[in-house]
């Protein structure tokens, strides 16, 4: 029985999951997928089980396929799109994947990574200046 409660736990450890966490690299693409649906269904409003359903079935479309795809469902739907509505979806379509190769970079990696590193080191330097103003166990 304990094995059952313990054995997941120390799985967590294991050196290669570790080993992704000491860059700063632990969002993985659930996390951005959620933050993509909360935007149509903030979690602030009360929304339904089915509207929470219909964002989520659109946001994973929109994550996989694009803008397009609710074009496509707007075809499905007979709702008529016009010209201008096809640009848009195209021109955030084209932005969205300029983004992704822009982020996808090593050099843009690089220079997240020395961001990062940076900002770790001067929360060391005020950490070591102020001393340690809020943490676990700094309440007692």
């Amino acid at each position: 029985l304990l094995t059952i409660y313990i054995d997941p736990v120390i799985g967590l450890a294991r050196d290669e999951l570790l080993k992704r966490c000491l860059g700063g690299n632990t969002q993985n693409s659930n996390e951005s997928f959620n933050s993509t649906l909360w935007q149509l269904a903030p979690k602030h409003q009360y929304c339904g089980r089915k509207i929470v359903e219909i964002a989520a079935f659109t946001e994973a479309s929109v994550f996989n396929v694009g803008y397009t795809a609710i074009l496509k469902m707007f075809m499905t739907m007979r709702i008529t799109i016009g010209p201008m509505c096809k640009l848009y979806a195209e021109k955030k379509d084209k932005h969205r994947i300029q983004l992704a190769e822009r982020r996808h970079s090593s050099v843009s990696k690089e220079a997240r990574i020395a961001r990062r590193e940076a900002a770790n080191i001067q929360d060391d330097l005020y950490e070591c200046t102020e001393g340690l103003l809020y943490g676990p166990g700094t309440a007692d």
